[in-house]
């Protein structure tokens, strides 16, 4: 029967510490006939089939014990039918577990290892490659055109409508104090003529006084008639008290035989005061919101003669104003009115209207612009006028002024020629290519490097559209 591991240790043990205090032999080789017992004695059980044991001189008792631990696993597990198994201490179990622990650790920090190595070989130098963006603004262009479309419908009767309002007179005015003015016939009894100088002042039978404008020579008497001149004249002080009546002055003044009559009377002589006109502008104010409200009712009314389907189209209606006092007269409140008669044309397709001047806009675009441009948004439409051209045919023209915004288009095939020619170019070389290309407004180059990369994969285009 095979000897035990323990037997075979205890043995190697006992020769070797017999052998220790002469550890040099005769040849100075340190084997000893013990040892060389030994190796024949492990030649011995070699040829029989057993395992050899291999002991090694160690200081630390405990690896000691876990080695030869570790040897008698081996054999036993070399062996078919084991008679015995060796139970590890506490502490082999310990340093086992650290030892597997150890390796694990490090076979984690050598994979950490290898990513970074990969990430630095393939990665990294990526981050680093030169990029670059290119936003191109395109060129925009309002394009306006005006035609006349014509339709086919259905005119709707004539409707008419009016609306009244009084509003206040808006116009301020002052009055200053004006002389009444008037004409004074002096008479002259003598036969010799006479002369009364200018300013002579006369006074009437109300007591308003006169003054002469001028000087006046009389004539002598010729019997049975007198001598006679009329002269201008104002009243003295200013008001509505000088406006005197004719005969009013009838009395012998200035000279022997002469006699100053007024054979007219004064006017014009006004007092100082504030008052209220009417005004063109207040007229209007007060026609503005009578017209809308007119046109909203209008409205309201001919779209209820509409048929399902319908659109209305109605030619611009002009109002009639009237007013009981004009501009410039005075007036506390002027009285105006507005009327309005219209005529529409009901008509199938609301849509053609649009369709139409979308295509007249397209047409003109094409005409002014090319090919390389599209629409951008919609069409604006401003109906100018509509004229009935048939009522009993319900035909009616309308001149339309259209406008739309149109942006040149870079195709992706456009794109990718762009691409290969600024590829490998200075920032201020590709600006200046890319400018000089028609249907491009506006060039701003970003990137990391000042010449643009020389792979066209590493060049983005950005195109924004600018209204």
């Amino acid at each position: 029967m095979p000897r035990s591991v323990e037997e075979h240790v205890a043995e190697m043990l006992a020769e070797i510490q017999q052998q220790r205090p002469d550890p040099l032999d005769d040849t100075g080789n340190g084997h000893t006939p013990a040892s060389q017992e030994g190796a024949a004695e492990a030649a011995a059980n070699e040829a029989e089939g057993q395992e050899p044991v291999h002991v090694f001189f160690v200081k630390d008792t405990e690896l000691q014990a876990a080695l030869l631990d570790a040897q008698s696993v081996e054999a036993e597990a070399r062996t078919p039918a084991p008679t015995q198994s060796v139970t590890l201490p506490p502490t082999s179990r310990k340093n086992a577990h650290r030892t597997s622990l150890v390796l694990s650790v490090g076979m984690f920090t050598i994979c950490v290892l290898i990513s970074i190595l990969l990430l630095m070989l393939f990665i990294v130098p990526t981050l680093f490659i030169p990029t670059a963006t290119v936003t191109i603004t395109p060129k925009t262009a309002t394009v306006s055109t005006s035609a006349t479309i014509h339709l086919h419908g259905r005119v709707l009767p004539a409707l008419t409508l009016s609306q009244s309002q009084s509003v206040p007179a808006t116009g301020k005015r002052h009055q200053t104090a004006t002389e009444a003015q008037g004409r004074i016939t002096f008479f002259n009894g003598l036969y010799i003529s006479q002369a009364v100088a200018s300013g002579t002042i006369l006074t009437g039978a109300h007591g308003v006084q006169v003054i002469t404008d001028q000087p006046a020579v009389i004539p002598a008497a010729n019997p049975p008639g007198l001598g006679q001149t009329t002269i201008r004249a104002h009243a003295t002080r200013a008001g509505a008290q000088g406006n005197i009546p004719a005969g009013d002055i009838n009395q012998p003044c200035c000279l022997t035989a002469v006699k100053a009559v007024n054979t007219t009377g004064f006017s014009g002589g006004q007092n100082a005061r504030d008052y209220l006109v009417v005004t063109k502008a207040g007229i209007d104010q007060a026609v503005a919101p009578l017209t809308a409200s007119l046109e909203k009712s209008e409205r309201a009314a001919l779209e209820a003669q509409l048929n399902p389907g319908e659109a209305l189209l109605t030619p611009p209606c002009k109002p009639i104003v009237s007013s009981d006092h004009k501009p410039g007269e005075e007036a506390t409140d002027v009285h105006v009115s507005v009327s309005k008669t219209c005529s529409s044309v009901a008509y199938d397709a609301p849509h053609q209207v649009y369709a139409n001047a979308t295509q007249l806009i397209h047409d003109e675009a094409m005409k002014r612009l090319g090919t390389g441009y599209q629409l951008m948004g919609d069409v604006a439409i401003h109906l100018l006028h509509v004229t009935i051209v048939d009522t009993m045919r319900g035909i009616a023209t309308i001149a339309v002024k259209c406008e739309a915004i149109y942006v040149y288009q870079l195709s992706p095939g456009e794109k990718q020629h762009l691409l290969h020619l600024v590829a490998g170019k200075a920032k201020q070389q590709a600006l200046q290519t890319l400018l000089s290309l028609p249907g491009i407004q506006g060039v701003r180059i970003s990137g990391n490097a000042a010449t643009l990369p020389t792979d066209p994969g590493r060049i983005t285009i950005v195109v924004v559209e600018r209204i």
